[in-house]
């Protein structure tokens, strides 16, 4: 026999549940450290790991329970048993996606990369959808709306402020706010957002409230043609009901029956005539 075969081979030693131990995960501080939860392993295994929360265990609203929010642990410390992680990305679920895209409605979806004040880059997908379906251009027109919006709030905002913005729909509600003009839309929401990269030495300073206050943007929208928008659009876009064609269709409708009373009176005017023609013979 080979030297080899009479060689036997080294048994790796298993990592038995005794080895790991339990860490409480900590939020960031734009989180306001908050626990997130509770992992298992050890101190080589836990850098790196993701772990995902609902936005409604931080606000106690049933109207973000929707809304899941990814973290990733940055640091261990084995003295306290905690685990600190940073902010990585959020995302709305599957079902609520769907639920805001009805039938004959048009669906406006950007995916673009941005740069915060202090350089972390962020890759934001929003959704827009309109009552009743867009046309191409004014779909362009919308989309050009998102890009500026979310590309002002990222030159003027940390990342610590630019975060609670996304979340919390403080963004979305600006953009709604500007692009109904071009076409009334039943919603926005910033879908889905991703960390991309962080610079060197980035860390979370400050902890923003919920209701901070944010500045208004103001974005020149510049259209190719005035047919673009409706009047209605226009002046009103909650009054918006009907469209155009509905509109000649009726107005048709009505003419044609007026033209069909008509003979129909001229008709009786006709025949009522030559009656009392008939009774004076008879008299004579």
């Amino acid at each position: 026999m080979s030297q080899k075969a009479r060689k036997k081979k080294t048994k790796l030693r298993k990592v038995s549940f005794k080895d790991k131990s339990w860490y409480q995960i900590i939020a960031p501080k734009s989180f306001d450290f908050k626990p997130i939860g509770e992992i298992i392993g050890m101190e080589n295994n836990l850098i790196g790991r993701t772990i995902e929360t609902l936005l409604y265990d931080f606000t106690n609203s049933y109207n973000d329970i929707s809304l899941k929010l990814k973290f990733k642990v940055d640091s261990v410390n084995l003295e306290s048993g905690q685990a600190q992680s940073i902010f990585l990305g959020h995302t709305y679920t599957n079902d609520y996606v769907r639920s805001l895209i009805g039938r004959g409605s048009s669906k406006i979806q950007t995916i673009m990369n941005l740069t915060t004040k202090d350089n972390y880059v962020f890759r934001l997908t929003t959704v827009c959808t309109t009552i009743q379906r867009a046309r191409s251009s004014q779909q362009i027109v919308v989309r050009k709306i998102i890009r500026e919006i979310l590309k002002e709030f990222a030159k003027s905002l940390d990342h610590e402020k630019f975060i609670t913005g996304m979340i919390y729909s403080e963004f979305s509600n600006q953009i709604k706010r500007i692009a109904k003009t071009i076409y009334p839309l039943s919603s926005s929401k910033i879908i889905k957002s991703k960390l991309v990269s962080v610079p060197e030495g980035g860390e979370d300073k400050i902890y923003i409230a919920k209701d901070e206050e944010f500045e208004v943007v103001e974005v020149e929208v510049k259209r190719s043609r005035k047919s673009d928008i409706k009047r209605t659009e226009r002046i009103n876009v909650k009054k918006f009901t009907r469209s155009k064609n509905t509109r000649q269709t009726k107005e048709q409708a009505s003419k044609k029956k007026k033209e069909t009373k008509e003979p129909a009176s001229e008709k009786k005017e006709e025949t009522k005539e030559p009656a009392p023609e008939k009774k004076e013979e008879s008299t004579e």
